[in-house]
């Protein structure tokens, strides 16, 4: 899986290409974009046509039934987070703000009120055009339970590998260190940490460092934009290989043609195969192929 402690660092561009690559060199894979909350790794890979689209349940709502109810606004009142409000003297729900705990149940007087299952969001499956299936996870507006909805994921793309003999299921996972990137590395095989030579960087790299080995998952760091401070990246380059005990895969250099390429909704590696970026990208992909699969 592909991860990053900070957002906005390449991520994306990395899992695209990685997964392209090990598709074309006979690694037969999955992609599973994890990012649930604001996928893009599709847009990366340039779309796709949906073969199945499945909505997920896996947070509650409360619904109050008007035929029952008197009025009496005890739900109002007693909801914590503000979620029932009165509308034309009868309670009303908020869907946005309701968080299913169930208080409006509890003092209801007449039982009109229940707390069911509401869809936290939509897993899609995709065919590309690069001869392998993706798999992505879109939450609600509004909705939590983003790690559930990552370990459908998940379990959907593992479920394609098995029945299609692929070898690496290829996860693009969010950002940060919250459920959706805990969900996303519990299980996997290995990480690739994707950061930049900058302190905001290298700090929130520290922080998922810390959850790769809560998870006791083997990983390596890519740097990209490896030129944007020779100075922070001789830092950046001990402190990965001396302090934390982990090899670097390989260091992209600031490239505009990762720009074009993501604009035309491609892989760079795909869009112009010879630019610098594409020949380290090219590079890393070869030694996670090496390393990370049979």
């Amino acid at each position: 899986m592909v991860a990053s402690g900070k957002g906005g660092v390449g991520k994306t561009t990395v899992a695209a290409s990685l997964a392209v690559f090990l598709n074309k060199a006979g690694a037969k894979i999955v992609a599973a974009d994890a990012d649930v909350d604001a996928p893009d790794l599709l847009l990366a890979l340039g779309g796709g046509k949906t073969i199945s689209s499945t909505e997920i349940e896996a947070s509650e709502k409360a619904v109050i039934d008007e035929s029952t109810c008197t009025g009496c606004s005890n739900c109002v009142r007693a909801c914590p987070f503000g979620a029932i409000v009165m509308q034309d003297n009868l309670p009303t729900v908020v869907r946005l703000m309701c968080e299913g705990c169930g208080v409006c149940k509890v003092v209801c007087p007449v039982d009109a009120v229940e707390v069911k299952k509401a869809v936290t969001g939509t897993l899609k499956i995709e065919d590309t055009k690069y001869g392998f299936p993706s798999v992505t996870g879109y939450l609600r507006l509004g909705e939590h339970n983003s790690g559930h909805l990552v370990a459908s994921v998940k379990k959907s793309g593992r479920k394609i590998a098995e029945d299609t003999a692929a070898k690496a299921l290829v996860v693009d996972a969010a950002p940060g260190i919250g459920c959706p990137v805990i969900a996303s590395i519990s299980g996997a095989s290995y990480v690739i940490a994707v950061t930049e030579p900058t302190p905001a960087a290298k700090r929130d790299l520290e922080r998922l460092v810390k959850v790769i080995k809560h998870f006791n998952v083997p990983a390596g760091v890519v740097i990209n934009k490896a030129n944007l401070s020779e100075d922070f990246r001789g830092t950046l380059e001990n402190w990965v290989k001396n302090e934390l005990g982990y090899q670097i895969l390989g260091e992209i250099p600031i490239d505009y043609e990762v720009v074009k390429a993501l604009v035309n909704m491609a892989p760079v590696t795909e869009f112009n195969p010879n630019a610098e970026a594409s020949k380290i990208l090219t590079a890393i992909a070869k030694r996670v192929k090496g390393e990370a699969l049979p």
